[in-house]
């Protein structure tokens, strides 16, 4: 969303709202989550619950340490994630439809397999 061509306000109710702004812009949001929704923020804790909804705030510090040891974990067996399903960015929204029940993770491919592939020659 556009903030500055878009008004907050016009916005249809979402099943998730992801603020990575705060402030202001973070309160407003909480009105967006549709009633079972999910307000989500990485920019500070909510001041408020959307109502019927629920309100969640993580942190994620980098720490060269821990991710190695992920990733030697996931290279050993240790870790083993239950991936259902992987689709790439354009078809983020149809995965994650109401109704759609699967098992395991969903993930969302940000980056195309090839680029990443590429990066990596």
């Amino acid at each position: 969303m556009d903030l500055q061509a878009d008004r907050l306000e016009d916005t249809e109710p979402a099943d998730v709202v992801f603020d990575v702004i705060g402030g202001e812009i973070l309160d407003r949001s909480a009105a967006l989550v549709r009633p079972g929704g999910t307000l989500v923020t990485i920019a500070a804790p909510p001041t408020g619950t959307p109502v019927n909804g629920r309100a969640v705030f993580f942190v994620v510090e980098p720490d060269r340490a821990r991710l190695a040891d992920l990733a030697q974990r996931l290279r050993d067996g240790r870790l083993r994630p239950i991936v259902g399903e992987v689709h790439p960015l354009a078809e983020g929204p149809a995965a994650f439809a109401p109704g759609r029940r699967g098992i395991g993770r969903t993930i969302i491919r940000v980056v195309p397999v090839d680029a990443v592939e590429a990066s990596a020659r």
